[in-house]
């Protein structure tokens, strides 16, 4: 998948991975000639900024988790970016519930990820209540809750221009030190991907299930894309509609100022200047700081007693399109009848990672079978007895 995407990104034949590993150090090596050559003259490199701004990471537990020790106690992994100019901000749902791997001189799956714009507002109140705690009534189990969303991050990030392409870069500055929280959702302390914007027109493989949940793009901005998949994002406009969907590919993971020739305003930040409270408004007394400022996960006595929850209709409720829950990428289209087919002659017990390996091996089974492996990439149980184990997470991502 990742040579194919990247074929109609950079109009270049790609043949095999270690073209990509190549494009990649190939990108590197030119950002430290840029950023030594210009930082001489103009103290910038040849990157363009595009955006700047604030950058957030929150994850929300699992349906009825009273403690998350781990992302197998996770079901939704966020990033938030707020950009100066204009006034925004924008949720973006992280597919895997990890940021992608960064490794020097290898390509594999685990460096690319999508994300998926759930809700952009200037209204800051509406971003606060999204990551409220929420509860909703089912038919078979009563009442569901669904527990409020922590923040793990904040940092500052810019978009540029580079070369032929675009990238998403941050540097965290909470936690000053990134601690095993992080480390479950691969936060480093700086980092870039390379970003691109999705032809909302285009059906690309594993993203089968966006084609009735479309961007509502002008005329002025569906017209970059022309009949290409993917899009530089040479205007941040690109990513202010709901729906609008990411490719992240893992590009560098230190020194990325000096690499890609910027300056990112870095600050050393505090429970009392943290842009967390200031600018979305979140309430320090309803929010477990222990992952913000220690980079671990709270205990159940740590997490603060909720005064405010919502109540969630049944056409918001997790599984049904809402945002909350959010459809993962490819579940609607994984039937149960396809994983049991793509799984066939399996042998149990298996963790996920060998669920997926196996699956992948055994793909040429089915006609479609990447919406199926991206839904068992999201299962957030890691270990399976059987069949119906597999079955039961399924449902839960729904």
């Amino acid at each position: 998948m990742l040579i194919h995407e990247a074929k109609q990104y950079y109009h270049n034949p790609f043949s095999s991975e270690s073209e990509i590993i190549k494009m990649k150090h190939n990108s590197r090596s030119r950002a430290r000639r840029t950023a030594r050559s210009t930082q001489q003259t103009s103290g910038i490199g040849r990157g363009k900024i595009i955006e700047h701004g604030d950058i957030f990471f929150f994850y929300r537990p699992k349906i009825d988790a009273q403690e998350v020790q781990g992302i197998e106690n996770v079901q939704r992994f966020y990033m938030v970016t707020s950009p100066d100019k204009p006034k925004l901000h924008r949720i973006f749902l992280v597919g895997q519930k990890q940021l992608p791997e960064i490794t020097e001189g290898k390509s594999s799956s685990e460096e690319r990820n999508w994300a998926l714009n759930i809700l952009t507002s200037s209204n800051v109140d509406e971003i606060r209540k999204e990551f409220l705690p929420a509860e909703y009534q089912t038919e078979t189990r009563g009442t569901r809750r669904i527990g409020a969303a922590v923040p793990v991050g904040e940092g500052k990030y810019s978009i540029i221009q580079h070369d032929d392409h675009s990238e998403l870069v941050y540097i965290l500055e909470l936690p000053e030190l990134p601690g095993p929280t992080q480390r479950e959702f691969q936060i480093k302390k700086e980092a870039s991907y390379i970003v691109s914007v999705k032809n909302p027109d285009i059906q690309v493989p594993a993203y089968s299930a966006f084609l009735d949940r479309k961007p509502d793009y002008p005329k002025s901005l569906k017209e970059k894309f022309g009949n290409r998949r993917w899009v530089n994002v040479d205007d941040s406009r690109l990513l202010n509609y709901e729906n609008s969907q990411l490719l992240l590919i893992g590009a560098r993971k230190k020194d990325v100022e000096e690499e890609l020739g910027i300056d990112i305003d870095e600050e050393k930040e505090s429970a009392n200047t943290a842009e967390l409270f200031k600018d979305l408004k979140i309430r320090k007394e309803q929010t477990p700081l222990k992952p913000l400022f220690e980079g671990k996960f709270p205990s159940k006595e740590e997490i603060p007693m909720a005064s405010e929850v919502k109540m969630l209709s049944p056409e918001k409720r997790p599984g049904k399109g809402g945002k909350i829950g959010g459809k993962v990428a490819a579940s609607s289209a994984a039937s149960a009848a396809a994983i049991a087919k793509i799984l066939s002659g399996i042998e149990f017990p298996k963790n996920k990672n060998q669920l997926v390996k196996y699956a992948e091996e055994h793909k040429d089974r089915l006609a479609k079978p990447d919406p199926v492996i991206e839904a068992l990439r999201e299962l957030n149980v890691t270990r399976f007895k059987n069949m119906a184990d597999v079955e039961k997470a399924l449902g839960e991502i729904r």
